[in-house]
């Protein structure tokens, strides 16, 4: 049996298994997902869930389709209903759940779009912003805020557990300035662009802890496909240790796992900067946990933008290397995973803090994508400059080729790389003997490619661009999107 195959299985039985020991005998109970000014994302079938006394008859009604929908619940008094949603809509609906027992009815849905985010601290930051670390733009975002704009905000609450929860606590908070305040700036900026850009209600569903590696965001059978350790899944743990939050599937378990069945449209991803100090096993990971969370959400191939690490001159010790190349690694993930896209921030970090001020832009960058490759809204620029191959000689040929000498290509430039004709910093190149010499880049007015000179390395065998801890991006596209560092290996024309 294929991993995907094997993640296929029971993805919403153990949910709804604990959900049904957690509820008393009486009428249907939701959980908190489900709830007041929630909103379902639209034109789908989006599920709908909870427990009731096994075998029970539970009907759902929504209101703008009075079709009822019935289902009984099991022996283990667990139930879950799919209801079609139509187009995005800011009218305020409502949807009421019956059984036997008596009912429940929730108020002020809305319907359009629907992100769950989730990462480390750069993540979790609050539009507030840390103690002593702001962020920019912050008051005006907070004092702007309406609760007639439709834009939502769910956090699930900070659990760890060693098997699949079904329930988190949290709850549905409007765009008010109280809960702009406190909700993630990555994830509020992206949902305020999106919300300003398609018009419609936009949701965003956070869970975040600061510090932590990918390992506990995945799965018990993400995490045994990888050949991580899981016997702490099998014993008791100490959930008031540090370390505890670092043990594969602890995060997972307690506050990914009770959101799988709501009906998302994709998912945002902030983390990396605790698995700096080795970027081969992220890079190994990576596709592992990306496959296993759109399994989990049983949505197919849903969306995966993610951002990368934040610039930082404080990186020490091994990390120096570890994390130029997990920028790298993460980069290179967009030739692995479909359907994923990397914001990047080598342009918006900060030398002396880990936590950038300027989140903003990170998740507008954020929307970039989602509009350009989710919702067809944006044919302009999402990526900033993607290196593609080098070549010796321009496409006119109008000089003879210099070993020492090299053009770079890009996709994605937005109408070319930028800025023209000015020496650009951070590039370096390496000949036959792999040794890393200072280059000379510009690009060039005549064929308006990125030029890439370095007498020292003798014959350019390959080139790589922002490969340090900290760096201020100097190569953009035409829009002002900075290119990602690179490294140009095994791509020689």
């Amino acid at each position: 049996m294929t991993l995907m195959n094997r993640l296929h299985e029971n993805i919403f039985l153990p949910a709804l298994m604990a959900l049904a020991c957690a509820s008393a005998q009486g009428e249907v109970k939701l959980p908190s997902l489900i709830a007041d000014n929630m909103v379902l994302q639209q034109q789908t079938d989006a599920r709908l869930w909870g427990t009731a006394r096994p075998g029970k008859e539970v009907t759902v009604v929504v209101s703008w389709d009075t079709t009822p929908v019935k289902t009984k619940a099991g022996k283990d008094g667990t139930w879950l209903v799919s209801v079609p949603t139509p187009g995005a809509t800011s009218e305020p609906q409502h949807i009421s759940f019956t059984d036997p027992d008596g009912s429940v009815t929730i108020s002020d849905v809305l319907i359009g779009e629907v992100w769950f985010c989730a990462g480390q601290s750069n993540m979790e930051m609050p539009v507030r912003g840390f103690d002593r670390q702001p962020v920019e733009g912050s008051l005006d975002a907070i004092l702007d805020a309406r609760p007639s704009r439709p834009i939502r905000m769910y956090r699930v609450d900070n659990r760890l557990s060693s098997s699949p929860l079904a329930e988190c606590s949290g709850e549905w908070r409007k765009n008010t300035p109280e809960g702009v305040a406190a909700c993630s700036a990555t994830a509020y900026f992206f949902a305020d662009y999106l919300n300003r850009q398609l018009d419609v209600p936009v949701a965003v569903i956070t869970a975040h802890i600061g510090g932590t590696r990918v390992q506990p965001w995945m799965s018990r059978e993400s995490a045994v496909a990888c050949g991580l350790d899981v016997r702490h899944l099998d014993t008791a743990v100490n959930l008031k240790t540090r370390e505890v939050h670092q043990l594969p599937a602890m995060i997972y378990n307690g506050m990914v796992a009770p959101a799988t069945n709501f009906t998302v449209k994709g998912m945002l991803w902030y983390q990396g900067e605790s698995n700096s100090s080795d970027p081969d096993l992220y890079d190994r990971l990576m596709p592992v946990f990306v496959a296993d969370m759109r399994e989990k959400f049983g949505l197919g191939e849903i969306p995966f933008y993610y951002v990368q690490v934040a610039p930082y001159a404080r990186y020490g010790g091994k990390e120096l290397e570890g994390i130029a190349s997990l920028r790298v690694a993460q980069a290179r993930m967009m030739d692995k995973v479909p359907n994923c896209g990397m914001a990047v921030t080598l342009d918006i970090g900060d030398p002396a803090c880990i936590h950038p001020a300027r989140k903003k832009e990170v998740g507008q960058r954020l929307a970039l994508w989602a509009l350009a490759k989710t919702y067809n809204a944006n044919p302009f620029a999402w990526s900033g400059p993607i290196f593609d191959h080098m070549e010796y000689q321009d496409p006119k040929k109008e000089r003879p080729a210099r070993p020492d000498k090299v053009y770079l290509y890009f996709n994605n430039t937005g109408g070319g790389v930028a800025p023209l004709e000015r020496p650009l910093d951070g590039f370096e190149a390496a000949g036959a003997d792999d040794v890393w010499h200072p280059a000379e880049a510009i690009v060039e007015g005549g064929p308006g490619l990125l030029a890439v000179t370095c007498p020292a390395a003798g014959k350019i065998e390959k080139v790589r661009y922002g490969y340090r801890p900290y760096f201020e991006a100097t190569l953009f596209d035409n829009f002002g999107l900075p290119a990602s560092p690179f490294i140009t290996d095994g791509a020689l024309r």
